[in-house]
């Protein structure tokens, strides 16, 4: 469940609402401002459920504004402080707003060594990226000293297939999460998902997530809305398949459209 809300209620309803639906992969951002909120929302969730920090993946981000090697170890490890340990903390994007590109290089390779240097501390499960393209994952593979990165986290929907930084992830050992997979509600009402969720009988919103998990892509939906997550959780478990024609069907939506930053222009 991507966690982005900064209002406390909301979020603790969120957290309320999924746990019993077996959601245990909670993903919030320094961006977000809510690790706080979201570590007291669990402090109060967790135990009415017998569960415990260990039974959860908590998924965070270094703030673009954090690229460095300085910036991202302390700020990093605030956020360690919410939660005890990250279980993934990835680099969120590959560059920053307002710096000139010649000098990113030199910030992300800072910015890796201190998630390293984390990891290899016990304070990170694991390490990853967002965002990142092949030619920035390239660059990381350069000065990388403990290998491809864990998780590659990007946009991924019917509109983006994101085929080229798939198969670097294959190649690599890199398990590719896919976010923004209802594309910002804009394509629900598209007439192709509209006749496949007619069809099968089920709600647009899950055809576009099961159409992202038979393509065997982890998906991470967002929503602050408690129906709309108990909605998304049955997608996996309702036991209804996608056939190969409505597969294929949804494939050919693919233009190369990006909901949120593109990447490439940073």
């Amino acid at each position: 469940a991507v966690v982005s809300t900064q209002s406390t209620g909301i979020l603790q309803g969120v957290v309320a609402a999924v746990i019993p639906l077996g959601v245990r992969l909670f993903d919030t951002a320094q961006w977000y401002e809510n690790e706080a909120l979201l570590s007291e929302a669990l402090s109060i969730e967790l135990p009415k459920h017998n569960l415990t920090r260990e039974d959860i993946v908590i998924v965070s981000k270094v703030h673009p504004r954090n690229h460095g090697y300085d910036q991202a170890l302390s700020s990093t490890l605030d956020s360690i402080s919410h939660f005890g340990y990250i279980d993934m903390m990835l680099v969120h994007w590959p560059g920053m707003h307002g710096s000139a590109q010649a000098d990113m290089g030199e910030l992300r390779a800072g910015t890796w060594k201190a998630l390293e240097e984390l990891k290899a501390a016990g304070k990170l499960r694991g390490i990853g990226v967002s965002n990142y393209t092949v030619a920035y994952l390239n660059e990381l593979m350069e000065y990388t000293t403990t290998g491809a990165p864990a998780v590659l986290q990007s946009e991924f929907h019917p509109r983006c297939h994101q085929a080229e930084v798939r198969e670097f992830c294959s190649t690599h050992g890199v398990q590719f999460m896919g976010y923004t997979p209802l594309g910002r509600n804009d394509l629900a009402p598209k007439a192709t998902i509209q006749l496949v969720a007619k069809k099968m009988q089920i709600t647009p919103s899950q055809v576009l997530l099961k159409w992202a998990l038979q393509k065997g892509v982890v998906t991470i939906p967002r929503s602050s809305n408690a129906e709309r997550c108990a909605e998304n959780a049955q997608s996996w478990v309702d036991g209804v398949v996608l056939s190969k024609e409505d597969m294929e069907l949804i494939d050919a939506m693919e233009d190369g459209h990006k909901y949120c930053w593109n990447p490439d222009l940073l």
